[in-house]
């Protein structure tokens, strides 16, 4: 195995060892364990792919880590919010869309169930899947990888849609996935870090996401949604044996801003991942899978 991999796997278990036998101070207070032994691949494929954007520093491993968490636990806790005064659209195939305003946030919700809880592994893997090798509209999660630092926790560059922007500004995205046995949240790369630099292999991050706002734990998860005043999209994934079946939650919650070409595009390509989403439940469903589920996207 290559010198830089071993780094890499070591630091992410020095870290997983830390975590276990320190008491983080309040902003870290919380910090979950699960998906801490699914982090480290089993393999060095993940490694190979994006070698030229493979990061092993140990503190700024950490700190996405400590930044991601509780955007993780909020999506978590947002899915199980009753959406008795949501209001309610139904697609032409029959799903539930969900749709709430509060303050300057517009929360958009799609739940539904695919059949059979031992698709649950498939589930995670295909909404999790972001490799290069599929079109954007064959996937969910898009974005040129800029950084990676293990299978679960990547940063990607996107561009603000803005069209004032001239050339389009570069902007960039924390993606990361906590999967465990019952449950599994993916944090798509929704959440624009506050940095107005260019990310490249030798930028030094941590003191970038320790400045982050950080998603408030201990209050109503709608009220923290709307103090975090960012857009924010991801998966709560749930393992369901008693009904033999997989239950997803998607979250889309859109900030306005206060401009509205900016905000009108977020709801359009809101609408457009819902279609994707749906299409792709159709294809897991008849297990019409459009690659063969392997190493690089599993959780194993």
């Amino acid at each position: 195995m290559n010198k830089i991999y071993i780094k890499v796997a070591l630091a992410l278990l020095g870290i997983a060892g830390y975590m276990q036998n320190v008491a983080f101070a309040s902003e870290t207070a919380g910090l979950s364990l699960r998906g801490m032994s699914t982090s480290c691949p089993s393999g060095s494929k993940v490694f190979e792919e994006y070698k030229d954007v493979l990061n092993d520093s140990y503190d700024e491993t950490l700190e996405v880590i400590r930044y991601v968490h509780p955007t993780l636990d909020l999506l978590e806790k947002l899915s199980l919010v009753d959406v008795h005064d949501y209001s309610t659209y139904t697609t032409e195939n029959g799903h539930k869309i969900y749709n709430k305003k509060i303050g300057n946030m517009d929360i958009g919700r799609l739940d539904f169930t695919i059949p059979s809880a031992s698709k649950y592994i498939h589930v995670i893997r295909h909404y999790w899947d972001f490799k290069y090798d599929k079109t954007p509209d064959n996937k969910i999660i898009n974005g040129k990888v800029v950084r990676l630092y293990c299978k679960n926790y990547v940063v990607f560059e996107k561009h603000n849609p803005d069209p004032n922007n001239t050339p389009p500004k570069k902007t960039y995205s924390v993606c990361s996935r906590r999967p465990v046995t019952t449950s599994t949240e993916i944090l798509c790369p929704s959440r624009i870090l506050n940095y107005d630099g260019e990310i490249n292999k030798e930028t030094e991050l941590t003191q970038v996401y320790k400045n982050q706002k950080r998603a408030e734990r201990n209050i109503d998860p709608e009220e923290a949604l709307v103090n975090l005043g960012e857009n924010l999209s991801g998966f709560a994934i749930k393992y369901d044996e008693d009904n033999d079946q997989v239950l997803v939650t998607y979250i889309n919650a859109i900030y306005d801003n206060g401009n509205s070409t900016e905000f009108a595009d977020n709801k359009r390509q809101r609408d457009h991942e819902y279609t994707k989403i749906i299409k792709l439940a159709q294809r897991i469903i008849a297990n019409d899978y459009d690659y063969p589920p392997d190493m690089f996207v599993s959780t194993q």
